[in-house]
């Protein structure tokens, strides 16, 4: 009550904490405030992780996409893509994932990242004419000779297959050792009512096949491949896509020999890189 001296529970008076104390308490408080801000702007910025946006043990590299820092820590089959993708030819090259799926690689709020910007809208799983134009945002020539092919049925505008159904989506540039071009042709031409391709063709398929297989094995044994191999080999690969993508068959037979050629030379060469003594 007004007026009565203030006493504890065991009738003692209370003592009152000095000036000083509360002072150091105040910039304790100020402290603690001024940290949790700085670590939520961090935070704000992908450099500071733990909390809701993408998992609490999210760490990222520098330099570092957020694409691939939150993808990476995932079990299953978005982890394994991450994996696919380093050791593909757009990995080496450092086109990551918004290279192609757009978003904004910066965000690390996972709706925002995937909510992407006016000039890169996210695509998570395109359809085969967005996978065409995807892809052909780079690889211009060889969209144009695909779509004056069989594969593109043009008066419909759909095309019967896309780029992801032969290269792939995320190993680009290298596919797994089991897998064969001219197998995967075979696995409709000669099918039914689709005739065959000709002999020529599944030669050159194959050659293609035991090329990404020879320098495989080059570099398998810790070696790395010269620059005139890797030359050749793309040159050969140059002359094969302007055959198979427009799916010219007449011109077609004319050129492979010359490829053949090319390939039997190029094999010799791979041969002498690999039992060369380091």
């Amino acid at each position: 009550m007004m007026g009565e001296e203030c006493v504890t529970m065991n009738g003692e008076r209370p003592k009152l904490r000095s000036s000083s104390v509360v002072r150091q308490s105040s910039w304790i408080c100020c402290l603690i405030w001024l940290g949790l801000g700085v670590v939520s702007f961090l935070g704000s910025r992908g450099l500071v992780f733990g909390g809701a946006a993408w998992g609490a043990s999210l760490t990222r590299v520098a330099g570092e996409s957020s694409c691939l820092a939150c993808h990476r820590k995932e079990s299953g089959r978005p982890g394994k893509i991450v994996q696919i993708h380093e050791g593909s030819t757009h990995g080496k090259l450092g086109v990551e994932c918004n290279g192609c799926h757009g978003g904004d690689s910066n965000e690390m709020d996972k709706s925002k990242a995937h909510a992407g910007t006016d000039a890169a809208p996210f695509i998570g799983k395109p359809d085969p004419l967005a996978t065409l134009a995807m892809c052909g945002r780079c690889h211009t020539q060889p969209l144009a000779l695909f779509k004056t092919s069989r594969h593109f049925q043009a008066q419909r505008g759909v095309p019967r297959l896309d780029c992801a159904e032969c290269h792939g989506a995320h190993s680009v540039g290298a596919p797994p050792a089991s897998f064969s071009f001219s197998a995967f042709c075979a696995g409709c031409h000669g099918l039914e009512y689709l005739p065959a391709l000709p002999p020529p063709f599944q030669e050159m398929l194959t050659l293609s096949d035991d090329l990404r297989e020879a320098v495989r094995q080059v570099e398998e044994a810790g070696r790395t491949p010269s620059s005139a191999l890797i030359r050749r080999r793309k040159e050969i690969r140059h002359l094969t896509s302007e055959i198979v993508h427009p799916a010219d068959v007449k011109g077609g037979l004319e050129k492979i020999p010359h490829v053949l050629q090319l390939g039997k030379t190029l094999k010799q060469q791979i041969e002498l890189e690999k039992n060369k003594k380091p």
